[in-house]
């Protein structure tokens, strides 16, 4: 087990109990997390856990010259998702009518969305909205099954969910959303940096 973890964070991978509960039921034993850790510093990182415990994952140890161009690119990466997960979460709250935001592990029935977007006009606006996001969100038609095929294929290939049963169109979220909640906190905390953001991105993350 500790070979499995070990690559699956070398390779940028979250661990959580719904991607791979048996890695992340053997990281909260205390022995195998400081093993991993110990493993991990002799390469420059250590063993890092979401503020809310949902995922591990792969930091850096220290922040200097050499690493500073990596964290730039993650930076960059962690942007691109930003907007495109705000809006996902709004849209699944408006979908389940949901005051609040989903967490790590908790489950959507894909086809009580869609028959939400089918009964409700303004949620296949909202669909249509992610077009503006870029090719990645731009269904080959607009009907709103190929748009939430769309938008759900993408949310799933970013890491922050995953398909459970695939006859059933069963999706969870993953632990990688409680690392993204932590980028909205920090966002959140650094008014400026919210300040700076278009005006209908900062009001969603502040909903959030």
């Amino acid at each position: 087990m500790f070979d499995v973890i070990a690559m699956r964070l070398l390779a940028g991978k979250f661990l959580c109990e719904t991607t791979a509960p048996e890695a992340f039921r053997a990281l909260e034993e205390d022995a195998m997390r400081n093993d991993v850790d110990a493993y991990l510093r002799r390469v420059g990182r250590r063993l890092a856990c979401t503020a809310g415990g949902y995922a591990y994952y792969m930091a850096f140890e220290r922040i200097g010259t050499d690493e500073r161009t990596e964290v730039k690119r993650l930076f960059a990466e962690i942007k691109h998702e930003l907007r495109p997960m705000v809006n996902f979460l709004k849209f699944v709250m408006q979908a389940l009518r949901n005051e609040e935001a989903p967490s790590p592990g908790e489950r959507i029935d894909y086809p009580t969305i869609l028959g939400a977007v089918t009964a409700h006009p303004q949620l296949v606006d909202e669909l249509r909205n992610f077009a503006a996001l870029g090719r990645d969100f731009t269904a080959a038609d607009s009907t709103p099954r190929a748009m939430l095929d769309k938008v759900f294929g993408q949310v799933v290939k970013s890491g922050y969910l995953v398909q459970l049963d695939r006859d059933r169109e069963v999706y969870a979220f993953t632990g990688k959303l409680d690392f993204l909640l932590e980028v909205i906190e920090f966002l959140m905390a650094n008014e400026k940096i919210v300040e700076d953001a278009p005006d209908d991105q900062s009001d969603q993350l502040r909903m959030l």
